[in-house]
């Protein structure tokens, strides 16, 4: 049983960068070497989303109209601004394939076309609304979801080449975001009514605009993100993440029996690995394409984050050196030693779904002795700073 408990171990880091909302500051992750730089840049009033494009981060700052949207190089952080529009809200941003981004305006119901090299506005698509908030492109169309802030349920159509918009597609209340399967479906995130647990998604047939099917997730999710196959949705203002088979249209997760708790951000890196903030525990979570969680980081306030390239897990239960912490013994019943964490570093034990199931500090030797008799069997993930190890918690 130990050789199979070390061989879950997945340690191995690929070169990346992670850029997360961190209150009024950009938090910085290096997924090569794990070390969280808390500030990067300063930001502008409700920073609301940030994404990665050609080796910039972009922060769309929805409370200005000077410094709307921030573009930080990479590496060196050197910081160029652009105001757009007079109290516009600008919400979301979304590269696009001929490498401009597009920037909704939730109070201008519009979507601007700025260049992202020269950081100019090269034109304003007028009539997408109402209140755009998040959007997602394919075969050179651009939807916008544009719930009206409660009050509407469209999905705004804009060929992006005639800088028009073409349709209206009809989701359900407060539609907020969405994501194109690449397959011909469009999955449209509905928040419903304010606080009445309405939560759904509407899967929208591309090629006719009629609904194929409006799955009810409880709730009130508000963004989503799409990884090998599953759509995550994110209610942070009430259970977490919830998640559904893009193939099947079967509801994995809904607002009573939640993936995992988060959700103020999420984003997929080049490998198909899920980030998933969690601004009530102040940490960004990873977990690889089986949803084993594999890492977390400790980030102050963590909202919108943006991800390139890679954290990869060991292929293969291959055990990849340079694992600090241990756990004794392995597998347990009613209590576990945690060696080789930092003197005064918080130990923090996840069960499968990444809640936190135990918690302790580490003595001066670096060990800390946790009682898990309350925990029922399974799988567990231990973390103490950049490091983590599993155990197995066996039956009573």
């Amino acid at each position: 049983m130990s050789s199979f408990a070390i061989g879950l171990i997945l340690m191995a880091l690929i070169s990346g960068d992670a850029l997360v909302i961190s209150g009024g500051n950009l938090a910085h992750i290096d997924s090569e070497t794990g070390t969280v730089t808390p500030s990067v840049g300063t930001l502008h009033t409700y920073p609301n989303d940030v994404t990665i494009h050609d080796g910039f981060a972009f922060v769309v700052n929805s409370g200005v109209d000077i410094g709307t949207l921030q573009r930080f190089e990479l590496g060196t952080w050197a910081l160029t601004e652009l105001g757009i529009g007079s109290g516009w809200n600008c919400w979301a941003s979304l590269p696009l394939a001929n490498g401009n981004l597009a920037v909704s305006a939730a109070l201008n119901n519009s979507v601007s076309i700025v260049n992202p090299t020269t950081m100019t506005i090269v034109s304003s698509i007028e009539g997408v609304g109402p209140n755009p908030e998040w959007m997602d492109t394919e075969n050179n169309l651009l939807y916008a979801a544009c719930g009206g802030w409660g009050t509407g349920e469209s999905v705004v159509v804009v060929n992006i080449t005639t800088g028009s918009t073409i349709d209206t597609l009809t989701a359900a209340t407060n539609c907020q975001s969405l994501v194109c399967n690449g397959d011909g479906k469009l999955f449209a995130t509905c928040s419903g009514t304010y606080g009445n647990d309405e939560g759904s998604i509407v899967v929208i047939d591309l090629s006719t605009g009629g609904t194929i099917v409006e799955l009810e997730v409880g709730g009130f999710p508000g963004y989503s993100t799409a990884a090998n196959g599953i759509l995550y949705l994110s209610d942070p203002w009430d259970a977490g993440v919830y998640s559904i088979d893009m193939n099947t249209l079967e509801i994995l997760h809904d607002s009573t029996d939640p993936f995992c708790s988060g959700g103020d951000g999420m984003a997929v890196d080049d490998s198909g690995y899920l980030w998933i903030s969690d601004g009530m525990n102040g940490e960004v979570r990873v977990y690889d394409t089986t949803e084993t969680l594999v890492q977390t980081y400790s980030v102050t306030s963590p909202a919108a984050i943006a991800v390139s390239g890679s954290w990869l897990g060991i292929e293969d239960g291959i055990v990849e050196t340079g694992i600090s912490i241990s756990v004794y013994p392995n597998p347990a019943v009613n209590v576990i030693t945690v060696s080789g964490a930092a003197p005064g570093e918080r130990v923090r034990l996840f069960d499968i779904t990444g809640r936190i199931a135990a918690e302790s500090i580490a003595e001066d030797n670096g060990t800390s002795t946790i009682d898990i008799s309350s925990l029922t069997t399974g799988l567990y993930t231990v973390n103490s700073g950049t490091s983590n190890t599993r155990f197995a918690v066996t039956g009573k």
